[in-house]
Order: C-alpha cells, then structure tokens, then sequence
C-alpha cells in the first residue's frame, strides 16, 4: 500500500516535471516585438534632434533595451517581451518629444524676433527724434554705434532663426532688446531731464 502511494507520488512528481520542462521548451523568445524595440531605439539614436532634445527620454529606451536582452539572454521571455514593449515606446516618445520641443523653440524664436524688431524700430524712432532735437546733451555719436552693433545683433538672430538655430536666434535676439533698451533708457532720460528743465 505504502509503495503504491509512494509509486503514485513519484509519477505525480516526474509528470509535473515532464509538463514543465515541455512549457520551457515550447516557450519562445518574443523575436518580432524585440526586433521592433531594437529599430524604434536605433531611429531614436539616429535622429540629431533626438539627441539634442530628448537625451533623458532615448536613455530610458536604451535601458529598456539592455534589460530585454538580459531577461531574453536569461530565457525569462515574458519580462523580455515587456521591456521589448517599454523600449519601443520610450523610443517613440523620444522622437516625439524632440519634434515638440523643436516646434516650440522655433515658437519662441519667432516671438523673440518679433519683439526685438518692435524695439529696433521704437529705439530707431527715439534716435531719429534725437538727432532732430540737437541731441538733448546725449552722446549721439556713442549711441549711434551702441544701435548700429545692436542691428547687427538682430541680423545675426534673424539670420540663426532663418537657418533654424532657433536657441540662438533666441539669445541673439535678447541681446539686441537689452542693448535697445539700454539706448531707449539713455534717450528717454535725457528727454526727461530736459524737460525738467524748462
């Protein structure tokens, strides 16, 4: 009776095994979502706007990509097929977050461009009205060099925004406002004290 049980138990636990290692046999690694991890992350890596603007989102992805193979390389296919999964899509967002980050540089730029010509035409204007005054007791000839090297600032900002540098189409151009700016104050005080005067 004994040995039967015991025979009963031993076959219970080689058929228990048997079945195991046939799911393990029959299990596959997830090739096709490890494939397509693999080229999302190497369209990622490829992409210089990636790069530049989603550096922390594509490392997430080449992480991803690390433990897919280790968990793949350690036959543990499901966990593969999850950071296969992860690093697709952290790839994906990658490039995303890069093509939104460069449209709303170029927002910026554009928005930066336009308030530096608004103050490079009112700072002409003031300067214009200056030189017609007889100077007011400003320093006309340091001013007209100080708003020449400004407009040539706002060129070199036009021209980055042009060739789509927009960070520095954005710091040229708020260069040229504070040296604009610098002028107006100049000039509008200068009108101020004259005016006191009278």
């Amino acid at each position: 009776m004994k040995t039967n049980k015991l025979n009963s138990m031993l076959l219970a636990a080689l058929i228990a095994a048997a079945v195991a290692l046939i799911f393990e046999s029959c299990a596959k690694p997830p090739v096709e979502e490890m494939t397509r991890a693999t080229e999302a992350v190497a369209r990622a890596e490829n992409d210089p706007d990636v790069i530049a603007h989603a550096a922390s989102t594509l490392a997430r992805a080449r992480e991803a990509l690390i433990n897919m193979q280790t968990e793949a390389d350690a036959k543990r296919y499901d966990e593969a097929k999850r950071y296969a999964a992860d690093a697709q899509q952290f790839a994906e967002k990658a490039i995303a977050d890069a093509k939104n980050s460069i449209a709303r540089q170029k927002e910026d730029a554009a928005n930066a461009i336009n308030a530096m010509n608004n103050a490079l035409a009112s700072t002409d204007e003031l300067l214009q009205n200056a030189h017609a005054s007889d100077g007011r007791g400003l320093d006309l000839p340091r001013l007209d060099s100080d708003f020449a090297a400004a407009r040539t600032t706002a060129e070199s900002a036009t021209t980055a925004n042009n060739e789509a540098r927009y960070r520095e189409a954005i710091d040229r151009s708020q260069e040229a406002r504070s040296a604009l700016s610098a002028i107006s104050t100049e000039i509008s005080q200068a009108v101020i004290a004259v005016n006191r005067k009278k």
